[in-house]
């Protein structure tokens, strides 16, 4: 677990920091200890400076933006510099208690933007009753520039905008409250590969602790309380939030993080990644712009042979299912797809699926594939994402053109008929019409499944 933002450093922490800093070394890879003014980003180093696991950030709160003008570019500088300063901020806007005048807030927040492009740093961002305003800033100031929004509060146009020019969302706290649940539902349109975990010690503890100090070990009950809303193991979201921290702050990852995965576990569910090819350039697919997803790298380097696969799975009989699904198409490889899944439904697989784009008749020239399947592969998910032709063939853009649509629509009646269970799926991107694609999938007479647009 990493506490991406926390003020270690203040004096809520005076009379038992040694106790609050070995509790974070017993349970925390990491916390960033985060500066609100110059004086306040010179004790975070400091502290960053005694202990191997925290790290520091250097910058000016907007509520302290009336405190500064220009000049202090140069000495923010000389903080950047240090070895152990992983991001500019706390920085932003606050027009909630407005403890400095508008145009300064500006003025200090576009200084530290101009820094974070420089230095190639994120910026942490603080924003308040001021979405339009920080959307704004992020569409015209900040390209090229990584941030990420702290302790996120459900602002819909923020997100949004957030997300669009690649920054990583934080939540704290506040996810927890029973209250929040527009809060929590904004968790689905977070991609898992910008998600972030935070506690803003001392502040916002957690529900459990709320109305007391909070510790940057507390993190662990935003991690709960987000495994729980989105289905997942704490161990799912505790690794996904890890490798994201490491990720935006330039931390130190372990071999295994870096390393792109042939096989790869989410729930009790066993994903297996056989290719990058894909014949399909959806508008909303990650492929090419994002390597991380669910905390894995599923880029692969190569196309290892099917026994390197059966070697990591090694006892697929304890997973509730194995999935044929990853950064590429799986019918690109079909003879290993085979080859694998004959092995693991020999060695006691319970279920087996493949998550396909259907058009596998096109990808092998093979009209017999169904026929070889049989008795190796359970089910079929068939990412569609359209009802008619022309959606069709404005979302998915296959690289076979014409006659495609009807390729995966041949698909999915065959397997059907072969007695394979089939779910088509389709992605909720903007004007995407669910009732006519609800319409079409019973027409079809197989089950179906929308998931959340997530903005890459």
């Amino acid at each position: 677990m990493i506490d991406t933002h926390a003020h270690l450093h203040f004096p809520q922490y005076d009379k038992d920091r040694d106790k609050i800093i070995e509790e974070c070394n017993q349970k925390l890879d990491a916390v960033v200890t985060v500066g609100c003014n110059f004086e306040d980003s010179k004790k975070a180093l400091a502290l960053a400076d005694s202990n191997y696991k925290i790290y520091g950030t250097a910058g000016i709160h907007p509520h302290d933006a009336v405190n500064y003008d220009l000049n202090i570019k140069e000495s923010l500088k000389n903080l950047l510099q240090h070895e152990k300063t992983v991001a500019v901020g706390e920085a932003g806007l606050d027009f909630y208690r407005n403890l400095s005048p508008k145009e300064k807030q500006e003025e200090i927040f576009r200084l530290q933007i101009e820094l974070a492009r420089e230095f190639e740093k994120p910026i942490v961002i603080h924003t308040r009753e001021a979405s339009t305003e920080m959307s704004e800033f992020i569409k015209t100031e900040m390209e090229g520039v990584k941030g990420i929004i702290h302790c996120f509060n459900g602002d819909k146009e923020l997100l949004e905008t957030a997300l669009k020019h690649g920054f990583f969302i934080s939540y704290a706290g506040p996810v927890t409250y029973p209250k929040n649940e527009f809060l929590r539902e904004t968790l689905k349109n977070v991609p898992s590969s910008r998600l972030l975990v935070e506690t803003d010690a001392p502040y916002l503890s957690p529900q459990k602790f709320r109305g007391k100090r909070n510790h940057p070990v507390y993190v662990a009950y935003t991690i709960k309380t987000i495994a729980e809303y989105l289905g997942l193991n704490f161990s799912d979201v505790d690794r996904i939030t890890t490798v994201n921290a490491k990720r935006i702050f330039n931390l130190p990852m372990t071999k295994e993080e870096k390393s792109p995965k042939l096989v790869y576990k989410v729930r009790n569910t066993l994903y297996i990644n056989l290719t990058t090819k894909c014949p399909c350039h959806c508008t909303f697919c990650f492929r090419g712009k994002e390597d991380y997803v669910l905390g894995y790298n599923l880029n692969l380097d190569r196309e290892p042979i099917a026994e390197e696969y059966m070697y990591r799975i090694k006892n697929p009989g304890i997973y509730d299912e194995l999935v044929f699904c990853g950064y590429g198409e799986p019918f690109e490889r079909f003879d290993a797809l085979c080859k694998i899944a004959e092995w693991i439904k020999k060695m006691g697989a319970k279920k087996v699926r493949v998550n396909t784009n259907g058009l596998g008749y096109l990808i092998t020239n093979d009209k017999k594939i169904l026929d070889k399947l049989k008795g190796l592969v359970d089910s079929f998910n068939i990412s569609i994402n359209a009802s008619t032709p022309e959606e069709y063939y404005k979302i998915v853009r296959p690289s076979f053109g014409k006659g495609s649509f009807e390729s995966v629509l041949k698909f999915i009646q065959d397997a059907k008929k072969a007695g394979f269970e089939v779910v088509i799926s389709a992605v909720d991107i903007e004007d995407f019409d669910k009732n006519a694609f609800i319409q079409f999938a019973k027409k079809l007479g197989v089950n179906w499944k929308i998931r959340n647009w997530k903005v890459i």
